[in-house]
């Protein structure tokens, strides 16, 4: 009898361990969520293009034809033309920018790039004289990502860090 009270005590102190740090992960990811400390991943967008208005609409203003008699065979009227056209947008492309990530690290078997500008997929990176490079196109924005050196996650030094736990990349 003593050693099933024993046993029953330890599973409840071991449950209210486990549920303890099930709530402070949920807390801890609520707080992060309703703080609106979030990272924004979508590019960012151009800005748009703005026609200047036609000054020689102003000066010639336009003028209507006086009606004509109906005609004999009462054929529907053609709708007038508009003498002016809305003036074009033009619109312009957002080009991705080469950008050169690099990680020292000269002892590594293995460096990857993984980020939400790769759709956090992982891309070898090039080792050269200790350092490891990696020239990824990207459209301008600000975007999370880390390095993977022999399998673990590694940050980059002297990047700003995410509320996520990445590094981020701004390019312009």
């Amino acid at each position: 009898m003593k050693k099933s009270k024993s046993f029953w005590a330890a599973a409840s102190l071991f449950s209210l361990a486990v549920m303890a740090m099930a709530g402070y992960s949920i807390y801890h990811r609520m707080a992060l969520y309703f703080s609106g400390d979030t990272v924004s991943v979508s590019p960012v967008p151009p800005p748009p293009v703005q026609a200047e208005p036609d000054q020689t609409a102003a000066a010639n203003p336009v003028q209507v034809p006086p009606a004509e008699p109906a005609a004999k065979d009462k054929k529907s009227p053609e709708p007038a033309k508009p003498e002016q056209t809305a003036p074009k947008i033009e619109t312009v492309k957002v080009r991705a920018v080469k950008t050169t990530f690099e990680f020292k690290a000269p002892k590594a078997r293995s460096v990857e790039i993984s980020g939400s500008f790769t759709s956090w997929k992982p891309q070898a990176m090039k080792k050269k004289n200790g350092i490891w490079k990696a020239k990824i196109y990207i459209l301008p924005g600000t975007y999370p990502y880390h390095f993977t050196v022999d399998g673990q996650k590694k940050l980059d030094p002297g990047k700003p860090k995410a509320p996520i736990g990445d590094s981020l990349v701004t390019v312009k």
